[in-house]
């Protein structure tokens, strides 16, 4: 238990002169003491003063070797010591020190006795050295509190400045600049997670990133002997390589603060992130919405159906916005110069496309195609290879070359049922027949946008009452079930001949029932879009 702290002491020439009344023929020795009481430093140390007390111990005793021993070590000694201070032998005498039920030491002197005024004297001394050692707590005690109000300051004016900054760069450098002024450190180097250099302070030249030999290297070379982890509790951004301070190495306390520094900074740079994740993700969202309603204004609100003739067709994206696009639409204005007369008469236009790639570069690549397909092919056409051919050149002006898709394009003439396309490296559709047969209406050329100078043929075929045409991207046939075998167009064209009496709506349902029963709890894992055209019996 701690010993109570003392008052400050009574003035010592007070204190002597009651002892020295009881003493009448110790005068001689306390003359020693009146000097110690002369000398006492008032500002000195507890080192001046035990000093002091020893010299004048030495005095009292007249002797010319002696020393005070603390328990561990010798903090005050003349002469020769003793080997055992407690007890040090004949020829020697020693006392122990105390203040109340504390233990300062134990003195020994080179005297055979113990000299009357010794007593006196450690007594007068115990309350100035036990008052010495508070003072000096005290002020230890001052200095830490300080340094922890100084240090807490650094953490609020930090915090506050790290929530103004509006970049990674910004805030490292802010980080930075706090850790190299507070603890006076010559050289820093920070690195993100990917070994990318943000700061590079008295380090010379280095390159852009940095990591193994190359890391180990410059850290060995510039002594960056202390490495923090700049790390929140659930991210790490990095690393920082720190020199030893110019005013003394750091010590438990200042490695503790240095981290609570790089956590601080840590945690800023999470909240950044995690802000331009969502600013990136409106931004997105807003980008998603505009692409959708464009999508909308493509694809068709409803379905034209001359007389005769039944139409069904729906896309399911598989992400918010989707590639694939489907168009049927009525051509019935004949271009300058008339047709021939196999071509006159209105005629239904379709269109399908599968655009490499999802998401929103994939919707804008859609929607340009969309628009171009019913630009060119708003009036009826008269080979549709060649627009093929025209549309390749376009997309290629205009495309991302990572881009590309596939397209079944073409005509029906209401009237006659004469079929007439352009499959661009498309899935080939199905034409099945009334009587249960069918036929792939295959690829007259490869995917549109590819190849440079790549030219189509257009494809003929011919449609009979009851036939029915099943155009689909891959998505649809795709469809895998938990074993991994994909539905394939067989299957759709089994569904075709099962529900023949089926109109176009009907069918369209039960060709999806198909691909959901395929998949069983699974899900599609691309974009589909299916169109079906019936002709009526």
């Amino acid at each position: 238990m701690d010993a109570p702290v003392p008052s400050p002491p009574p003035s010592p020439f007070d204190r002597l002169r009651s002892l020295s009344l009881r003493i009448p023929e110790g005068a001689s020795e306390l003359l020693p003491l009146i000097d110690f009481l002369e000398a006492y430093p008032e500002q000195g140390t507890e080192e001046d003063l035990i000093h002091l007390v020893g010299v004048t111990a030495l005095g009292i005793g007249r002797a010319s070797q002696g020393g005070i021993w603390d328990g561990q070590k010798w903090i005050f000694l003349r002469g020769q010591a003793p080997a055992f201070p407690t007890n040090p032998g004949k020829g020697w005498s020693s006392f122990q020190w105390t203040w109340q039920a504390e233990e300062l030491g134990t003195v020994a002197l080179k005297a055979d006795t113990v000299p009357s005024a010794l007593p006196l004297l450690l007594s007068v001394a115990a309350p100035l050295l036990m008052w010495r050692r508070m003072e000096h707590l005290r002020s230890d005690q001052n200095r830490a509190l300080a340094l922890q109000l100084s240090r807490l300051n650094t953490v609020f004016d930090l915090t506050r400045s790290l929530g103004e900054v509006e970049s990674k760069q910004e805030l490292i450098s802010l980080m930075a600049a706090t850790v190299m002024g507070e603890f006076r450190i010559p050289r820093l180097l920070v690195l993100d997670r990917d070994g990318t250099v943000v700061v590079a302070r008295g380090v010379g030249s280095v390159p852009p990133a940095l990591g193994g030999d190359a890391l180990r290297a410059l850290v060995d070379e510039k002594h960056l002997i202390h490495a923090l982890e700049l790390r929140d509790s659930t991210h790490s951004h990095g690393f920082a390589y720190a020199a030893d301070p110019t005013i003394g190495k750091l010590d438990e306390d200042d490695d503790t603060f240095l981290q609570t520094l790089m956590n601080l900074a840590a945690g800023q740079l999470t909240s950044l992130e995690l802000r331009e994740e969502r600013i990136l993700k409106a931004r997105l969202e807003k980008d998603l919405d505009l692409a959708r309603n464009i999508q909308r204004q493509i694809l068709p609100k409803e379905l034209p159906e001359p007389p005769g003739w039944q139409c069904a067709a729906a896309n399911l994206p598989y992400q918010a916005v989707g590639g694939d696009l489907y168009d049927l639409w009525l051509a019935s204005d004949p271009p300058a110069g008339g047709w021939d007369d196999e071509q006159e008469g209105e005629r239904l236009h379709f269109a399908i496309a599968d655009i490499s790639g999802k998401g929103l570069p994939a919707s804008l690549m859609m929607t340009q195609l969309g628009a171009y397909l019913r630009a060119r092919a708003d009036r009826r056409v008269k080979n549709w290879g060649r627009l093929a051919t025209r549309l390749n050149t376009r997309m290629n002006e205009v495309r991302d070359r990572q881009r590309y898709a596939t397209l079944f394009a073409g005509s029906i003439n209401p009237e006659t049922g004469d079929l007439r396309f352009v499959n661009g490296g498309h899935n080939p559709p199905l034409l099945v027949k009334r009587d249960g047969s069918f036929q792939r209406l295959d690829p007259t050329g490869p995917m549109v946008g590819l190849l440079p100078g790549a030219s189509w043929e257009q494809g003929r075929a011919q449609m009979d009452k009851g036939d029915v045409l099943v155009a689909f991207t891959d998505g649809l046939v795709e469809a895998e079930n938990p074993a991994g075998e994909e539905l394939g167009d067989e299957a759709l064209a089994r569904v075709v001949r099962e529900h023949a009496g089926l109109d176009a709506d009907d069918l369209f349902e039960q060709l999806l029932v198909a691909a959901f029963k395929q998949l069983e709890s699974g899900s599609f894992r691309d974009d589909v879009t299916l169109v079906v055209i019936k002709r009526s019996l």
